[in-house]
């Protein structure tokens, strides 16, 4: 970069007829022969700062233009010397840079900073076959390697194919994210013969300016989603100039726990929802388990200055291990939940799939694309001491899987229904006349339906002995949406039974937690559960009494649930 000359302190600037440059702190008018001098220099810092400016974007280019010829171009043999301070160093702390001399493509490059990445299964130690990331400009400012400032080594280890990170990433920024680019490495790690690596690039400041131009300068926050961690937790901050306070991120949070009329708009606001549209559908065609849709783990955020967010994988080694798995449901991803819970979105999700299905996620453009992949890995198997079949001992399995796959969603798709109408606010359907279960799950209970005097027809549940668990269970299927189930209870001599689902006498869901409850000798009261249905289906009520004595009586005629 070229930079702009000082001049110093004690230097003064003197004009055509060799008096000195006025003292700012005295009153000196600018004559007409003093202010042709000062648009000349004015106009030659002008110059050179566009020039210098000019010269960036062209190192620049530069540098995006050799990145590119790394990622498309052949597979290479790397080499790393670390000292012994240095593996000392990286078996007490992991995670903390060390410098190493790295060699790759007939260059020698000093001060590499290098640490230990990963979790959970692809963790290893430095004298195993540890996954690694290089920071170029750690210990040599400025320095680049194909242009880049940091890349990772992942070890593949829970990918077998070498396939899955390099094809998941064409998918995606075929499909329009612009997920993080793959290629392959052979690596000699301190004379020690590692074979083939994936090669990531990093998600960082370099990466927002490449991807992002259009943001010039303006780029909000990018956060890394950690391991196992949603939105409702505080995540790691890797770049960006947006709030600090992570106010943005609140936004997408009160966005997914907002209620249903005003939650589209509200996402309009904090998500690229189209985006995210086709993020959920990459991961779930691909079977991606462990990304954020399935599992909340290996993703990041991105905040454009418009404060909308645009979700970006990473960590991609995970796809096709359940070919059967699920299309339409298992999202953990909080995101992703809140979405599906609008019925029009659901319907976007599946057009989006079947949309995808027909180009970039078609059976012949994975085929086409892993084949490309696989004759440049088998090209660079000549660096290393394998052959085709012991390094890379899950390929052919793989191709099987992708098409076992493929047809699992292919047919999910076809009979994917259009939902059920959604039921407006305040609609309430009676439970009255619904056909009520009796379940005694532990211990002795009597559930009796009785009139009592008082002219109210109401289940009648005693409990005869310790750790008693009665239950009436029924069933009503419901569309997408926020419902409230109630109704009216009361209760005598209840000792209650505590367990992680309910306590004493109450209303829930099955699986689900009950929000309130009745103990002791209580008068009647109304009770209510919250819940969000988050796609059409049904849904199994429970009256219960959880206890080691006592008696409840529940008022059959105020039992409904009502949409919110």
């Amino acid at each position: 970069m070229v930079k702009i000359p000082t001049l110093p302190a004690q230097t003064h600037l003197r004009f055509h007829n060799d008096e000195p440059l006025p003292n700012p702190t005295e009153s000196h008018p600018i004559t007409p022969d003093m202010a042709s001098p000062i648009r000349l220099h004015c106009l030659a810092l002008l110059v050179l700062l566009f020039t210098g400016l000019r010269c960036a974007a062209a190192d620049r280019a530069s540098r995006e233009a050799e990145a590119d010829a790394f990622f498309s171009g052949p597979i290479l043999r790397w080499k790393l010397r670390l000292s012994d301070a240095a593996m000392d160093s990286l078996r007490n702390d992991p995670r903390e840079y060390v410098p190493a001399e790295l060699t790759v493509g007939g260059r020698t490059y000093p001060g590499v900073g290098v640490h230990l990445k990963g979790s959970a299964g692809s963790k290893r130690s430095v004298d195993d076959r540890p996954a690694l990331t290089l920071n170029f400009d750690r210990f040599n400012d400025d320095q680049r390697v194909f242009g880049m400032e940091k890349l990772h080594l992942n070890n593949s280890v829970q990918d077998g194919s070498y396939l899955n990170e390099n094809l998941a990433s064409r998918a995606y920024r075929a499909a329009g994210i612009p997920a993080t680019r793959a290629t392959h490495a052979v690596l000699e790690f301190n004379g020690r013969e590692m074979g083939f690596y994936v090669v990531k690039e990093a998600y960082d400041d370099n990466y927002l300016k490449r991807h992002f131009p259009e943001d010039k300068g303006r780029h909000g926050n990018l956060y890394d989603g950690g391991f196992i961690r949603d939105i409702l937790q505080k995540l790691e901050r890797d770049g960006g100039k947006g709030p600090r306070d992570q106010s943005d991120l609140q936004a997408l949070r009160d966005a997914t726990s907002s209620p249903l009329a005003v939650r589209p708009d509200l996402f309009s606001r904090c998500l690229d929802v189209d985006r995210f549209r086709t993020f959920m559908s990459i991961q779930m065609t691909l079977d991606d388990w462990d990304g954020y849709i399935r599992n909340r783990n290996n993703y990041r955020i991105y905040f454009r200055p418009d404060g909308r967010a645009t979700f970006l994988p990473s960590g991609m080694d995970q796809l096709l291990r359940h070919p059967d798995a699920p299309v339409r449901d298992a999202y953990m991803g909080r995101v992703a939940n809140a979405l599906m819970a609008m019925p029009a979105e659901r319907v976007r999700l599946r057009d989006r799939m079947r949309s995808l299905s027909s180009n970039v996620l078609s059976e012949s453009w994975l085929r086409g694309q892993m084949e490309e992949i696989q004759a440049r890995l088998d090209a660079a198997v000549a660096l290393t001491k394998f052959t085709p079949q012991s390094a890379f001992p899950e390929r052919h399995s793989h191709t099987h899987r992708l098409h076992a796959r493929l047809e699992v969603v292919k047919r999910e798709l076809a009979q994917w229904p259009d939902p059920l109408p959604p039921w407006p606010v305040g609609k309430r359907h009676s439970l009255s006349d619904a056909r009520w279960n009796v379940y005694v799950q532990t211990g002795k209970a009597d559930c009796l339906t009785t009139n009592e005097a008082s002219g109210l027809r109401v289940f009648h549940l005693t409990v005869q002995e310790p750790a008693s668990r009665a239950t009436l269970r029924s069933s009503l299927t419901l569309p997408a949406g926020r419902y409230r189930l109630s109704g009216r209870a009361r209760t005598r001599g209840v000792d209650p039974l505590k367990d992680d689902l309910g306590i004493g006498a109450g209303l829930r869901l099955t699986g689900v937690t009950g929000t309130q409850h009745l103990e002791g000798d209580a008068p009647w009261s109304t009770l209510t559960h919250d819940f969000e249905q988050g796609e059409d289906g049904p849904v199994e009520f429970i009256v219960e009494l959880r206890a080691n004595r006592g008696e409840a009586w529940f008022d059959i005629g105020t039992l409904a649930v009502e949409a919110r």
